[in-house]
């Protein structure tokens, strides 16, 4: 947990183009003296902007890098805790930031864990190695799934988490790789999934980043833990970029009978998706506890 002891200057910095920036800005309704969370604090573009409009942020990452790289931002406005935002409710307590007007979710992964190649998030460099972990180094890698989990394992991680129609196929020739030898970088995996299709690699390579970070199941109590704390009146908005996610906060809207504020999920504009080629798939819903 880090505090600090003044207010001091927002640097921008390439860590990570916010998406839907002022989409999220005007649907959480962000004006001065109101309290905010950002649970997926990234390069910190969406609590930049909160805090120069003059509101308070409580911001939540797991990832070292991302609590690093905001660290300029400390502020009595400004707390940044090191954290998963399953736990959201506890940081809040901690940090008696509760009754608070809004939470953003952004989801998945930044540009900056996707570019930083030691990190093994993307399947463009062939040396990094099989890692995948936003943060606890404790937990297992994309190496200990890749090689140490069953047929039937990987099998339920591709079909499930990469919605792969292929996912028996490829969970047998990962078996059938690693009994020659280990699969220890990106590259040897390509090489062991036996294809040029880039959509099944991107799938794949979802699916064990999901799986991983326990993804799905963080955002489910990330969730429920968001509605004890956000007030009455108060907002969450989730910005989702594959439908795994989205079903999920769209059934947790449903389901706990918030007022949903758009029908249909915010997409970023053509000149967004043109200027930002990441932000193509992202889905912005926002609901209202009531």
């Amino acid at each position: 947990m880090k505090f600090g002891t003044k207010r001091i200057g927002i640097r921008m910095s390439n860590y990570h183009t916010p998406v839907l920036l002022q989409e999220v800005i005007q649907g959480l309704q962000v004006t001065a003296g109101k309290r905010f969370i950002d649970a997926t604090l990234g390069g910190g573009g969406h609590t930049k902007k909160m805090l120069e409009m003059g509101a308070e942020v409580l911001a939540i990452d797991e990832d070292e890098d991302a609590i690093e790289e905001n660290a300029l931002l400390v502020s009595p406005h400004c707390r940044i805790v090191q954290g998963n935002f399953r736990d959201i409710e506890t940081i809040a307590s901690n940090n008696k930031f509760l009754n608070v007007d809004g939470i953003l979710f952004d989801l998945g992964v930044s540009s900056h864990q996707l570019d930083t190649k030691e990190r093994g998030f993307s399947y463009r460099f062939d040396q990094a190695p099989l890692d995948m972990r936003f943060g606890d180094g404790d937990k297992r890698s994309a190496f200990d799934i890749v090689n140490i989990s069953s047929e039937k394992e990987l099998f339920d991680i591709f079909s499930r988490f990469g919605e792969e129609e292929k996912a028996l196929d490829i969970a047998r020739l990962i078996i059938s790789c690693r009994k020659k030898h280990e699969i220890a970088t990106v590259g040897e995996l390509r090489l062991c999934l036996s294809t040029k299709n880039i959509d099944t690699v991107s799938r794949i390579f979802q699916a064990l980043r999901i799986a991983v970070n326990s993804e799905l199941e963080s955002l489910q109590f990330g969730l429920e833990g968001a509605m004890n704390v956000v007030k009455v009146g108060g907002k969450i908005a989730v910005i989702s970029f594959h439908s795994l996610e989205d079903r999920i906060v769209k059934r947790f809207f449903l389901n706990n009978k918030l007022n949903v504020i758009d029908k249909k999920p915010i997409i970023p504009s053509s000149i967004e998706q043109q200027e930002n080629r990441r932000s193509r798939s992202a889905k912005l819903r926002i609901a209202e506890k009531v």
